[in-house]
């Protein structure tokens, strides 16, 4: 038992350890200052239960099917079982008090979570296949696991938030399936030692902009409590968020107040720019020993193969620069005060008891718009749209008036559901959308 407790194991315990640390202070200092500490160690304590579900879950898969292949493997004995069980423990997490958090806490637990289960993982696993391999694995894996676990909270708590069953599903399978394709992709190249140099930096830096673009949007984004207090879920949130965006740009426009000054990216502060520095040298520096002195390199670290070198010592290096070059620059409120071009509206006829009403929207999501009207409507009210976009009408779309709202300046709109997810006028809208984008983008050059 002593002999199994070896010095390479000690090694690898401590560079876990060391990458959990140096992770989680980089979120913890990066965008969540402010946190509870027996929170905390309450998301830790539930990355044992996610690791002792994902164990249960997959032993009763190799009973079934002992012998699946690569991507069997990969993709579900290992992403697809690792990801639902740390979704189950996050879930657990927030379940009880799912109105007292934010989007921008199911991001931070579940980060914590997910560092949990990367770090009982890796030790648990531990496999003697040489201490470099085995090192290049665990600063590559930690980090997966926890941004993945980042992710998963965010569109849990999307999911929790939201009360359509096409958004609350649609949200949590469009993060969760994220989740399992980069991961599955990442085992796939551990197990079989394929193109390591060019998918080890993939999984990670696209893992790290999806989660960067979900923490910009999520500060924009209202906890439980709030919603409630308004009456709204958060999808009813999202669309009337929408609609007030496209109506603030009619009216700056109107007004000539541009809001061109409202950029997407930020610049770096001082502190990232110097860790950039800091972590780019050694890079710089290994890539010169390989070319200048690769006998040193060989002398030195005798049981080092040559990729796991350019890894370890060249890759990894670059892959941090970049993570705090980029950590942060994403401007939160370009999503909620910015409109980058003329915005899409569709003209609607409403129907209802032979009163006809005319109106526009902006935006649509799947079934639900939201559409200002002249007079209140009572709630759950059953009418008929008209839906208009250019010379093409979508006639007699059966739906119902959700809820009618007067705002402050006295104007009155509804929020409308239709009882079917419109297809061709959705393929229509994103058609014409993406075509009036090129145009403006080409005029805007041409004016520039």
């Amino acid at each position: 038992m002593i002999n199994q407790f070896s010095n390479p194991s000690l090694v690898i315990c401590l560079i876990n350890l060391v990458t959990l640390g140096f992770y989680y202070s980089f979120y913890r200092f990066h965008f969540y200052r402010f946190t509870e500490s027996f929170l905390q160690y309450t998301a830790f304590a539930f990355s044992f239960f996610s690791v002792g579900i994902a164990i249960a879950l997959q032993s009763l898969l190799l009973n079934w099917l002992p012998n699946g292949g690569p991507y069997w493997n990969s993709f579900i004995l290992s992403s697809f079982v690792e990801e639902l069980s740390k979704l189950l423990g996050i879930y657990l997490f927030f379940r009880k008090n799912q109105d007292e958090f934010t989007v921008t806490d199911g991001i931070f637990y579940g980060l914590v979570l997910g560092g949990g289960f990367g770090l009982v993982e890796n030790i648990l696993y531990f496999i003697n296949t040489g201490l470099w391999s085995q090192v290049l694995r665990s600063i590559t894996a930690l980090p997966i696991h926890m941004m993945n676990g980042g992710l998963v909270g965010a569109y849990l708590m999307m999911f929790l938030f939201h009360k359509n069953p096409i958004f609350k599903w649609g949200k949590l399978g469009f993060g969760f399936s994220i989740c399992v394709g980069i991961h599955g992709l990442y085992n796939l190249s551990i197990f079989q030692e394929i193109d390591l140099l060019l998918i080890l930096p993939f999984c990670i830096l696209s893992l790290f902009f999806i989660l960067e673009l979900t923490i910009a949007k999520s500060r924009i984004l209202l906890p439980g409590h709030i919603l409630k207090l308004m009456n709204m879920n958060m999808e009813e949130y999202e669309i009337l968020s929408r609609h007030n965006r496209h109506e603030g740009w009619i009216q700056n426009v109107q007004k000539h107040i541009s809001t061109s000054g409202i950029k997407l990216l930020r610049y770096p502060n001082l502190r990232h720019s110097i860790l950039t520095t800091f972590f780019l040298l050694p890079g710089i520096l290994s890539i010169f020993l390989l070319f200048e002195s690769p006998e040193w390199i060989s002398f030195k670290f005798p049981d080092l193969p040559i990729q796991d070198y350019f890894a370890l010592f060249v890759m990894y290096p670059f892959i941090l620069s970049l993570m705090f070059f980029f950590a942060g620059i994403i401007n939160p409120y370009f999503f909620r005060d910015r409109m980058l071009e003329v915005p899409l509206f569709s003209s609607v006829d409403l129907h209802i008891e032979g009163l006809e009403e005319n109106s526009a929207i902006f935006y649509i999501q799947t079934n639900m718009f939201y559409l200002p009207t002249s007079q209140m409507f009572p709630e759950n009210t059953k009418v008929k749209f008209d839906l208009w976009i250019g010379l093409d009408c979508f006639v007699g779309l059966s739906g119902t008036i959700l809820w009618c709202r007067e705002n402050e300046e006295g104007n009155c709109g509804a929020m409308c559901q239709l009882d079917k997810i419109p297809f061709p006028f959705l393929f229509k809208w994103h058609f014409l959308r993406l075509k009036q984008n090129f145009k403006n983008l080409f005029l805007r050059k041409n004016l520039s």
